[in-house]
């Protein structure tokens, strides 16, 4: 099986929003919030990606800090939570994927999200949405869907500044974001990059 694109997608977001310290109260009642612990990972999904940061933002961001990256202490204080939901379909799983993103899209048009871009290629299509409180950007959501390949939820909840972030993206180091999210893997349940078939590929 080719390796989807949404293994790629998490990276580029952690570039642009990773997390930072949380606010007091429950993120599940903040507008930018969209419920995504309903969507089932199969047990047959042989790359998954469940990440949630809210738990530990607190920590990620004084880590930052304490090692004096200004531009992602910046991004940090933005974000109040991330959370990714992404795997591979496999065989007979494509009907239950392409459901889970129906209901989120209707969700989305429920509740007055914005479409920020949409792009399909073929069998794949992205889209990125944002949800205003007032003037105030509140939540991004992010849906990668490839027919028979992968899907990939991903939500951000915040005080969010699209500009300031794609500037502050520029400055950081991706690879040093990599390293962190390496050493996430396993930690308050967080799952990142299982490949099952990554020796067939080398």
């Amino acid at each position: 099986m080719k390796t989807p694109r949404t293994t790629l997608l998490p990276a580029l977001l952690f570039c642009l929003l990773c997390a930072g310290g949380a606010l007091a109260g429950s993120v599940e009642d903040e507008p930018g919030y969209m419920d995504l612990e309903w969507i089932v990972i199969p047990d047959d999904a042989s790359e998954i990606q469940d990440i949630d940061l809210g738990p530990i933002l607190g920590g990620i961001s004084a880590d930052a800090e304490e090692k004096g990256d200004d531009a992602l202490v910046q991004v940090l204080a933005m974000i109040r939570s991330i959370r990714v939901k992404s795997f591979s379909i496999e065989d007979g799983g494509n009907e239950p994927a392409k459901m889970a993103v129906d209901k989120v899209t209707a969700k989305m048009e429920q509740d007055d999200w914005k479409r920020l871009i949409y792009m399909k290629d073929g069998d794949e299509t992205v889209s990125v949405n944002t949800k205003y409180d007032g003037p105030d950007l509140v939540g991004l959501m992010i849906v990668n869907y490839e027919a028979h390949d992968s899907v990939a939820f991903v939500n951000v909840v915040g005080d969010l500044d699209l500009g300031t972030l794609i500037g502050l993206a520029k400055q950081i180091d991706h690879d040093s974001i990599e390293d962190m999210l390496e050493g996430l893997d396993g930690i308050e349940g967080i799952e990142i990059d299982h490949d099952e078939d990554e020796d067939d590929d080398i």
